[in-house]
């Protein structure tokens, strides 16, 4: 979650002589009682159309009435005065911030050492479980493998505070959260063989079936080249004697084939036709062990008309997302820009799956589920940023987690450039759960950076949100035309 945290400050409010209401005056952030580094940017905000002053020097008010500057500090207690001017009315406030000499600390690891145990033991997954490669962790959590069913059976050989380490293979490890598995009184699994395969193509997806004698965990990749699609299956040796293709004429798939890739590593190979890939599903069926794999057609017609799109207005409810120095919440502006966007998608005759079309709080998984039971044939999710100097103006990022979406995300990001912000940043393997299924091509847009006095007047005015809501659109078309 992106955040602006406003300080406390202690100051001294007094209004000057002139007439008329005197102009308001709030200091919103950089401006904290104690610090330690040889400067802070002070950032307050006035009445549009105001002058102010910070220490004497003028500096520029934005139509946001933000305004802000770099403030050196002495060692011990500075005071800083600001000013501002509307007409003759004056307001000042003055703010102590008080600088002490930097103590450089020993940080002790306070993270919990990885134990393991004596005896390996056995999980069995629930529902929403995923598995991690490693043991780290960040505000998006550990880097995910991918999302894997509920009813797997797994060999644990340790913990580390709130993840259970995971025995995938002889040569292969993982980790999952505890909140995700149950601690089973069961044998150890035993590695099984695969049973015969089927395809078969079924209008709109071409489904492949794996029997196997019990659920396995497994992890699936995209190459570098994105019509290939590769899943490890876990436990499991060959005995899949023939590949029965019921459908002689498929939709994407072009071919498919296996590969024991370790002793106890079952590689399925899957080759699709073209060079796009538009989106796959893996899994099991309720009640059943057979491993099932929905590999999306491209969509017969590519205009807008004959498509469903799925948009997301990031954050909602009580997680405002980003807060600007002015007050202007990320969520309201997410949503402002995706209705915008609705509206192009409409006049062109696209069917639009909204994940929340007003202030609404909603889930990560509520959102996935919204646009699965849509059946999106593409989906985008509308960000603005946060971080950093709020003299900066970082600009403008579009990310993706899947190989796969990499040429959709990168065909936005240039068509971002169009709005006349810098380039940020595109950002692979993005940690971010809406854009982790792979049931369509997704990226996840950052317009702007609420944090920045000159993005943030931008994302204030309509024009600019209509401008990007229309650049979003294009990107979309861009990228329609270039798979065609």
């Amino acid at each position: 979650m992106k955040k602006i945290y406003l300080f406390a400050l202690t100051g001294i409010f007094a209004v000057l002589p002139g007439f008329g209401a005197a102009p308001q005056l709030r200091i919103s952030g950089g401006a904290p009682d104690t610090i330690t580094s040889a400067s802070t940017v002070l950032v307050g905000v006035t009445d549009p159309g105001a002058s102010a002053m910070i220490n004497g020097k003028v500096t520029k008010v934005y139509k946001t009435g933000s305004f802000g500057a770099k403030v050196d500090l002495e060692p011990g207690v500075n005071n800083v005065v600001i000013d501002v001017f509307h007409g003759s009315d004056t307001t000042r406030k003055t703010v102590s911030i008080y600088r002490k000499q930097h103590v450089r600390k020993v940080s002790k690891k306070s993270e919990a050492p990885l134990m393991l145990f004596a005896v390996p033991k056995v999980i069995e997954t629930k529902k929403g479980a995923y598995l991690q490669y490693g043991d780290g962790d960040d505000r998006l959590g550990g880097s995910k493998m991918g999302f894997i069913d509920s009813g797997i059976r797994l060999v644990v050989d340790g913990e580390r505070g709130s993840l259970y380490r995971v025995r995938l293979a002889v040569d292969r490890v993982s980790y999952i959260q505890k909140s995700y598995a149950s601690l089973v009184d069961a044998s150890l699994p035993e590695v099984v063989n695969t049973g015969k395969w089927t395809i078969v193509n079924e209008g709109k997806i071409d489904k492949i079936t794996v029997a196997l004698p019990k659920r396995l965990a497994w992890h699936a990749t995209t190459g570098l080249q994105p019509n290939e699609i590769n899943i490890d299956l876990f436990g499991a040796f060959d005995n899949s004697n023939w590949i029965m293709q019921r459908s002689l004429d498929l939709g994407i798939i072009d071919y498919i084939n296996f590969q024991q890739v370790s002793s106890d590593v079952y590689r399925i190979i899957i080759r699709l036709k073209g060079e796009s890939n538009w989106g796959y599903d893996i899994g099991y069926d309720e009640a059943s062990t057979n491993l099932r794999i929905k590999v999306r057609h491209r969509p017969k017609s590519l205009r807008l008309r004959d498509l469903t799109i799925g948009l997301d207005a990031g954050h909602g409810g009580n997680n405002s997302g980003a807060v600007s120095p002015s007050g202007m919440e990320e969520k309201d502006v997410n949503l402002d820009i995706v209705k915008r966007l609705k509206a192009l998608l409409e006049n062109k005759g696209a069917s639009v799956i909204l994940t929340r079309s007003d202030d609404s709080a909603l889930s990560m998984t509520e959102r996935k589920r919204i646009w699965s039971d849509a059946n999106v044939d593409i989906s985008i999710s509308v960000h603005n940023n946060a971080g950093g100097s709020a003299l900066d103006s970082p600009g403008t990022s579009v990310y993706y987690k899947h190989l796969f979406c990499r040429p959709f995300a990168e065909v936005m990001c240039r068509s971002m450039l169009e709005t006349g912000l810098p380039f940020y940043g595109l950002v692979g393997n993005f940690n971010f759960s809406l854009v982790g299924p792979t049931i369509c091509p997704t990226c996840l847009v950052e317009g702007a950076f609420m944090s920045s006095l000159a993005e943030e007047e931008k994302l204030a005015d309509p024009e600019f949100r209509q401008l990007m809501a229309k650049k979003i659109f294009e990107g979309l078309c861009n990228y329609l035309k270039s798979v065609e």
